[in-house]
């Protein structure tokens, strides 16, 4: 490592860590708690990033790379990569998706129809297709719990949130902050180690000095605009998928390990100037 990047390094780590710590001491995890966690996720990348080709990867090597202990290594490696937990939608996220892609929960507008609860091209319809054998009824409260539906009356209900952003729990928040932030940290790092003809979108926006009614004004056009973005290219996707009969939504992950997880994210974000 160069000198300049030692000094760089260091500093970007902490700049990083800074809203991390931040959420870990909002919820009480002390510093020894998040060091033992720092040591699982240097094992479980030692496993997924520097393995030799054609080589096993031995518990001695992981020791080198990571400079913990052989026997901390052999204890953290018995223990299941947290980073497999997270990413999988539930079941009311593939319902909205449904909703928002398959044409026959459309209008001519590709927009979601208010649906009949019961009968033919209805809800109950659209959740046994996307949700296997849960209730309709289960679906609904849930549906209605995070404010993305709502029953106009007991016959009737519609799609007033075009997306899975959960208003309440502090557990689905997390599970959205881990799965973001690995995801645009993942890109940053593809990004540093390779070259521009292989480098992923990764821009950003920035102005200074900004005065707070123009900021409060920013930040209402550009969530407008960016959810119609989103919506625009969840549509496109949505549309490629369910009209080519190879790409079969429910056995992507499962049934073919050839196919990808892909998306685009996009953030607001206001403080202090330096």
């Amino acid at each position: 490592m160069s000198g300049s990047l030692k000094t760089i390094l260091p500093r970007a780590i902490i700049h990083i860590l800074k809203p991390i710590v931040q959420v870990l001491m909002r919820n009480e995890v002390s510093h020894a708690e998040f060091s033992s966690l720092a040591k699982q996720a240097y094992v479980d990348v030692a496993y997924q990033h520097f393995s030799i080709p054609n080589k096993k990867m031995t518990y001695s090597r992981v020791a080198v790379l990571t400079g913990l202990n052989r026997k901390e290594v052999v204890r953290l490696s018995k223990k299941e990569d947290a980073s497999n937990l997270v990413g999988t939608p539930n079941r009311a996220t593939r319902v909205i998706n449904g909703w928002l892609n398959d044409p026959e929960f459309l209008d001519k507008n590709k927009d979601p129809l208010v649906l009949n609860i019961k009968g033919d091209h209805s809800f109950s319809t659209l959740v046994a297709r996307y949700s296997g054998d849960i209730t309709i009824g289960a679906i609904i409260d849930e549906l209605e719990r995070i404010g993305v539906a709502k029953k106009i009356n007991s016959e009737q209900i519609f799609l007033n949130q075009q997306g899975y952003i959960p208003e309440t729990g502090e557990i689905e928040k997390i599970d959205i902050l881990s799965i973001c932030t690995s995801d645009l940290l993942s890109s940053a790092v593809h990004n540093l180690e390779n070259g521009k003809e292989d480098g992923r979108f990764q821009r950003q926006l920035v102005y200074k000095s900004v005065p707070e009614e123009l900021a409060a004004e920013f930040q209402e056009i550009s969530t407008k605009r960016s959810s119609e973005l989103l919506i625009d290219l969840n549509k496109w996707l949505g549309n490629k998928l369910t009209n080519t009969q190879k790409y079969n939504i429910e056995s992507t992950e499962t049934k073919n390990k050839a196919n990808k997880r892909v998306g685009l994210g996009i953030y607001y974000f206001e403080n202090a100037p330096d």
